[in-house]
């Protein structure tokens, strides 16, 4: 759930689109949403930023706004490391997408909201197949890793953790499972 600063973070609230009506729909989903949940709720005391998001590289401030969607996914890869206190660059938001058909359906909309070419997001049907799908958004480039991340998901989620990113609550891996799966894709293995 959102409470407070992640759309701020990306600058989404001063926003003009310059470029086709697609996006500007799309803007215009994302605004809407941020308003509705920010009615909603108020900024947390347990966020250390207290709604300011200052310092989030742009590939947690990805994982932070699609936290706000309502799709379930764990967080892995340079950006869960980050979180995690390595000190690491962080390229983009690795998620695994939780298994199921409903789930799958809010992240395939989800997606389509955030990303730049919204008509380049698979169907659901499509997706699920998918081994990796990557959308380029605003606030930077998301993995999904789908079919990859499948056989990993109950052990990922059981070792999760909940971290507050400008009030937006994301799903983060393990240290220990970031590194595995890191290990694992970078080296080409599965």
């Amino acid at each position: 759930m959102m409470r407070a600063g992640v759309l701020e973070a990306v600058g989404l609230r001063d926003i003009t689109c310059e470029d086709d009506g697609q996006n500007q729909a799309a803007w215009s989903t994302l605004r809407e949403r941020y308003r509705n949940h920010m009615a909603e709720s108020a900024p947390s005391a347990e966020d250390d930023t207290n709604g300011e998001p200052a310092g989030y590289p742009a590939g947690v401030l990805a994982a932070a706004v699609l936290a706000t969607t309502g799709v379930t996914f764990v967080l892995v890869g340079s950006a869960a490391l980050w979180l995690r206190g390595e000190s690491i660059p962080v390229g983009d938001a690795d998620v695994v997408i939780e298994p199921g058909e409903q789930n799958m359906q809010r992240a395939r909309a989800a997606l389509a909201d955030m990303a730049l070419q919204p008509h380049a997001v698979p169907q659901t049907a499509r997706l699920a197949m998918l081994d990796i799908v990557t959308i380029m958004t605003s606030y930077g480039k998301i993995d999904c890793l789908l079919r990859r991340g499948r056989l990993d998901w109950d052990r990922l989620r059981t070792n999760a953790d909940v971290i507050l990113v400008a009030g937006a609550e994301v799903v983060v891996a393990a240290s220990s499972d970031a590194w595995k799966l890191r290990r694992r894709f970078k080296d080409g293995r599965r």
